[in-house]
């Protein structure tokens, strides 16, 4: 997945009414994390969502192709996502909202299916944190009987709160705070769609 990253503005979306809460702020602890151990923990993320999307009960269109989907428009939706997303973590703990520009495609139908692949990073300003379990409770909150989405909570392989949001086509989002607890990490897989002939899946989009 190309590391390049652009800034981006935030949303206020108002299709659904975010819970009011109060989150509890902690002074973030030092970095004592190397990295091997950050990489380590990056790549097990990526295969607890692969099996998240995998076991999730089914959402409308989830486990099919959308065959009338581009790569460009599934991108945008799952770029979208993660902007929404990052959008519940409380803008007075956030210094930047970095997006990834490119990802990567990954294999979903036999039949050239893929998903588009992306990463959303909500930094946080120099001293601040927050509670990630309220973050999650937040986002399970909003999604919770939203037509088209499904939440449940996805602990960290460290056993730290985060939730997986699944769509349709397959498509899934994972949420949590990054090993170092400077940020909070948004993972997307976009629904699944098919990549036209002459369009290298190892290509970086």
């Amino acid at each position: 997945m190309s590391a390049t990253a652009v800034k981006v503005g935030r949303t206020d979306g108002r299709a659904h009414t975010q819970p009011r809460r109060t989150f509890r702020y902690r002074k973030r602890p030092a970095d004592r994390t190397g990295p091997m151990k950050r990489t380590t923990t990056v790549l097990t993320t990526f295969s607890v969502l692969l099996a998240a999307l995998s076991g999730c009960a089914p959402t409308e269109g989830a486990g099919k192709v959308d065959r009338s989907l581009s790569l460009s428009e599934a991108k945008s939706i799952a770029q979208k996502m993660e902007v929404k997303l990052a959008s519940y973590v409380p803008k007075e703990a956030v210094a930047s909202v970095e997006q990834r520009s490119t990802g990567a495609l990954i294999s979903c139908d036999r039949d050239r299916g893929y998903q588009w692949s992306g990463r959303t990073d909500v930094v946080y300003k120099d001293g601040a944190s927050i509670d990630p379990q309220d973050l999650v409770d937040v986002i399970l909150a909003a999604y919770d009987n939203q037509k088209g989405f499904q939440a449940e909570s996805a602990p960290t392989v460290d056993q730290q709160p985060g939730v997986h949001v699944a769509g349709s086509y397959g498509a899934g989002y994972l949420v949590n705070e990054s090993v170092d607890r400077a940020s909070v990490q948004i993972l997307s897989f976009s629904p699944c769609f098919v990549l036209p002939q002459g369009m290298s899946p190892s290509t970086q989009y």
